[in-house]
């Protein structure tokens, strides 16, 4: 007869309890530390500890449980942002991070010499000048945010040359563009007037060293202002562009505060034959499918001190009114490149009297004229090109008898051009001539310039 105390047979039972919290203290202390960790460690860490104590463990029903409880799921983790690089001859490099946002960078020079030929003088002799210098040198940086249809661009001009009309900052461009639809996009910043397509061509894009003298006087260049615009309105297919703009009238590097005024220009464009590249002069791809572009355009830029509406010199006396009409017309086919123009510009008044501080009176003369251009190429292949344009400027009413003194003498131009692309426009050798002389061709009394140039974008 067994007489030990019933006591004696829950010791089993005791020393199972005691196992039981030895086990849960021993998982507890290893899960301890883990509350320090990022989640993500801890999901590993409990796993190795829960691992550890089903090794440990005997085979009891309390930490069988234990053991089988799962891990906590890993935290989900934050993707990085892939850069993309990409680049090209005449492209630049190109960093983008899927389609919210893209940086490209570029730049050009432009290696130039001159040689300018005066008239002969009353002895027979002429005085030659050269210069040799980097005609231009430009950084580009551009891209997209957000979308891709919200696009943005700076262009710096840093060469000497660029600095012209006593300019202090070497921003040409810094603008953003938002392509918002098919029928309504709009462009803010600093950029070229939308006015005629003679001057919007982009000097990189440029079959001769110079633009035409009268693109030079009668246009308009780059303004501070808003442009909304369409290049296929009220169809993917439609031949007609749109271009409603507002700028400040006085054109780059302002600083000082104006009389009021401003500068609204409007343009149509029409396409007839379907897209075409008119924003690059001549045909150096010897498209199969003709192509025409028929653009017209009128601007009228109030209380403007430039000499030549938004560029030239400053007037010290008062401010004037210019109003400006221009039409144009390209036209390309296997090769051969036509490109037209006529311009016109007319000052409200042709005197600024004022008076100085001495008392004396000041007399400033506005400038007004017309003019036209004829721009002819023929582009083969291997890509050589030959080049000849003429033009013919005069002056209107009673404008500044120094200027149409000028024009009698040096009105109409001549030109001539030889070219050969490595890369298109973005890698080419130029060698062109340029006579400045009176009307009928008068080439005896013509100012003559050679120009030899290297134009490189990488």
């Amino acid at each position: 007869m067994n007489t030990q105390p019933t006591a004696v047979n829950g010791f089993p039972a005791i020393f199972s309890l005691i196992r039981f919290i030895r086990i849960n203290t021993l998982i507890f202390i290893l899960k301890a530390p883990i509350i320090f960790l990022p989640a993500s460690a801890r999901a590993q860490e409990g796993t190795d500890a829960a691992s550890a104590a089903a090794t440990s463990a005997p085979a009891s029903s309390a930490t069988a449980s234990t053991a089988a409880e799962p891990a906590p799921a890993p935290a989900p983790k934050t993707a990085k942002p892939t850069v993309e690089i990409t680049g090209g001859p005449g492209q630049g490099v190109t960093f983008s991070t899927g389609k919210h946002f893209s940086l490209n960078l570029k730049s050009r020079i432009q290696l130039r010499y001159q040689l300018a030929i005066p008239p002969e003088d009353a002895k027979g002799e002429r005085n030659l000048q050269h210069l040799f210098n980097i005609g231009t040198a430009r950084i580009w940086i551009s891209g997209n945010v957000l979308d891709p249809s919200l696009t943005y661009m700076i262009q710096l001009a840093v060469a000497g040359r660029d600095y012209r009309d006593s300019a202090i900052s070497p921003v040409f461009d810094a603008f953003v563009d938002w392509k918002a639809h098919r029928d309504f996009n709009i462009r803010a910043g600093q950029f070229f007037v939308p006015f005629d397509r003679l001057r919007t061509v982009r000097e990189f894009a440029l079959q001769l060293a110079d633009r035409p003298r009268p693109v030079a006087e009668l246009t308009l260049d780059r303004d501070v202002g808003v442009t909304v615009y369409s290049e296929r309105f009220l169809g993917d297919r439609s031949p007609l562009a749109w271009r409603f703009s507002f700028f400040g009238g006085g054109g780059t590097n302002l600083s000082e505060l104006n009389k009021t005024g401003g500068l609204l220009v409007g343009r149509l464009e029409l396409r007839p034959l379907g897209p075409i590249d008119d924003d690059s002069e001549g045909d150096l791809e010897r498209r199969e499918v003709p192509g025409l572009a028929i653009g017209a355009a009128f601007a009228q830029n109030w209380n403007t001190n430039r000499l030549r509406s938004t560029t030239g010199s400053t007037f010290k006396g008062g401010v004037t009114d210019y109003s400006h009409a221009a039409g144009d017309l390209v036209f390309k086919w296997r090769g051969f490149a036509l490109q037209s123009e006529y311009l016109w510009k007319k000052a409200s008044r042709d005197e600024i009297a004022s008076v100085s501080s001495t008392g004396a009176k000041v007399v400033e003369h506005t400038r007004s004229a017309h003019g036209w251009i004829a721009q002819t190429s023929y582009t083969f292949d291997p890509p050589f090109e030959v080049v000849a344009r003429l033009t013919r400027m005069y002056a209107l009413g009673d404008t500044d008898p120094k200027f149409a003194s000028e024009l009698d003498s040096k009105g109409q131009e001549a030109a001539a051009g030889l070219n050969y692309y490595f890369n298109g426009h973005r890698f080419k050798i130029q060698a062109d001539w340029i006579a400045r002389m009176p009307p009928n061709f008068a080439f005896d009394k013509a100012d003559h310039a050679v120009h030899l140039q290297l134009d490189a974008t990488f």
